[in-house]
């Protein structure tokens, strides 16, 4: 079997020439196949240029020739230009093209035409599709590989919606990243119109309309938690600074992976502030699923079956797993019912010693002993819970069922604001909303309130609260002077009238002898004796 490819400008009248030989030759031989490229004159040269380097050719102009081994692997063999196609065709199969100048160069118009008119198709039909953009980063990870598939073959967005996947890497691991885009291309997916790799954020995020945040940032032995935090912290307020200017505003952003997920979500919400704040959350899903797979072997039901379980708090620390609420279904108990049936969790574990103790312990172990099973970090479970997250954000959760969620409080349980702590919500239609009517005791809430303190100390490590300022102490008797006077302590003053002004408000003494005092004495008299008269006449 021969395999020929012919590649060449849509405008090339050698083209055209050596593209009727071979339809001839493939008419009239058996084992000869052709395969034709044709390129527009302006994208020409740069296809031939990276076509060349990938296979060690020199080539300079249209068109080009060569054989594929199809029969052995490897890359192909260059045959050349026209003339030594022509000379190849008459040398091995006794074949040489008979067409006239004219003809070549009327061919070629015709080549140039159907060229145009076929990219003006291609054009058009992808402008009448608007597909979703998807961002991942740390996209060398395994959690990124597991996703990929699921996202592409419409499990997420729904069967008719396009996606186009954004690769974020380091520049170090972009050879790797490029072999996941070549697998993502081989799954042949009909929705999945596009696979971009890059080390840029501003170009993975543009337009996106969700962006998974996997990034790990390690944490070296003896280092301090303050110092961890900051590096975090720079890693997601330059995402969140790439993501402010170059996302949609609704883009739903979710940082899961290992680390200080609500820290880091907080960081990358403060440093976007166009976006809007309800879509920057941190899963707790992980979290939520072990909880319940837990559950479900004790009790030997499947763990989709344990529903209502909710995890409280931080899902990069400290955690309260709350069982309140939480229910089966298919429990094969002496009581069936149809499929919406269940029981309370704990009525049928019936074992308050077992959840207060194993199951807890049990639970803090799960992720080391999962990964010492398989010898490697878990990824596909990790990887299904943001895709599953991903999906009940987007088209919403049926039944009225709650999950558990990172997202920025504003108040709810009386927690405090600016922090992101885990919470139960529900999906409809492309929000979540927090379930607020659901009753925790003293001790839960006293549990709560500590893991909010955690979070308030790791917010604190980036914004220390102001330091209260104590009022100056008085060193001297001037300094305590007007110290008292700025404060408003000052001594109370005499405020006697002084005694020279005392003196003037006194009344003048009177004269002992002369006239003024004969007419007074004169008055006292007769004062008293009318006084009397009037009492007499009473």
């Amino acid at each position: 079997m021969a395999k020929f490819v012919i590649a060449g400008k849509s405008d090339c009248p050698y083209y055209s020439r050596i593209e009727l030989l071979a339809d001839d030759l493939q008419a009239n031989l058996t084992d000869f196949q052709v395969h034709k490229i044709v390129k527009h004159p302006k994208e020409w040269q740069d296809w031939l240029d990276g076509t060349c380097e990938k296979n060690g050719w020199e080539h300079k102009q249209s068109p080009i020739v060569w054989r594929e081994l199809i029969d052995r692997g490897g890359k192909g063999v260059l045959i050349g230009g026209s003339n030594e196609f022509q000379e190849y065709a008459s040398g091995y199969y006794g074949f040489t093209s008979k067409q006239m100048s004219k003809d070549m160069n009327l061919i070629s118009e015709e080549n140039m035409e159907t060229k145009l008119l076929i990219t003006a198709e291609e054009e058009h039909e992808k402008s009448l599709s608007k597909p979703v953009h998807i961002c991942i980063t740390n996209a060398s990870s395994d959690v990124a590989y597991h996703m990929v598939n699921e996202i592409a073959r419409g499990d997420v967005l729904g069967k008719n919606t396009e996606v186009t996947l954004r690769l974020l890497t380091d520049k170090s691991l972009l050879e790797q990243v490029e072999g996941n885009k070549m697998e993502a291309i081989d799954l042949a997916s009909p929705l999945l119109r596009d696979v971009t790799v890059t080390t840029d954020p501003r170009k993975a995020f543009k337009d996106a309309s969700a962006v998974i945040f996997l990034d790990e940032i390690p944490k070296d032995e003896g280092m301090e938690q303050a110092d961890w935090l900051k590096k975090n912290e720079e890693v997601f307020t330059t995402y969140g600074k790439a993501l402010n200017e170059c996302a949609k505003c609704e883009v739903k952003a979710i940082v899961a992976g290992n680390g200080p997920v609500n820290f880091n979500a907080l960081m990358l919400g403060l440093a976007s502030p166009a976006i809007v704040r309800q879509n920057v959350v941190a899963m707790s899903r992980l979290h939520e699923n072990r909880a319940k797979a837990i559950i479900g072997r004790r009790i030997n039901v499947n763990t989709a079956g344990v529903v209502d379980l909710v995890v409280w708090g931080n899902a990069g620390g400290t955690t309260h797993i709350d069982l309140q609420n939480a229910r089966v279904h298919g429990y094969e108990g002496a009581i069936w019912g149809p499929p919406t049936y269940s029981r309370p969790v704990k009525e049928v574990v019936h074992d308050d010693k077992w959840l207060e103790t194993e199951y807890l312990e049990s639970l803090k172990q799960y992720q080391e002993t999962v990964e010492g099973a398989l010898n490697h970090r878990a990824s596909f479970s990790t990887a299904h819970c943001v895709v599953s997250l991903l999906t009940d954000w987007w088209s919403g959760t049926p039944g009225g069922a709650f999950y558990s969620l990172g997202v920025l409080s504003e108040g709810w349980y009386e927690l405090p604001e600016g922090i992101v702590f885990s919470l139960p919500v529900k999906f409809q239609e492309g929000v979540w909303e927090v379930i607020q009517d659901l009753n925790i005791s003293f001790e839960v809430k006293a549990k709560l309130d500590d893991i909010a303190d955690e979070l308030q100390k790791e917010k604190e490590a980036i914004f220390p609260p102001p330091k209260v300022t104590p009022p100056p102490q008085p060193t001297s008797e001037d300094e305590e002077e007007k110290a008292k006077k700025v404060f408003g302590d000052e001594e109370k003053k005499d405020t006697s009238p002084s005694p020279d002004i005392t003196k003037a408000l006194e009344a003048p003494e009177l004269p002992k002898q002369g006239p003024l005092m004969s007419i007074v004495e004169e008055s006292e008299t007769e004062s008293q004796i009318g006084t009397t008269t009037e009492t007499e006449r009473t």
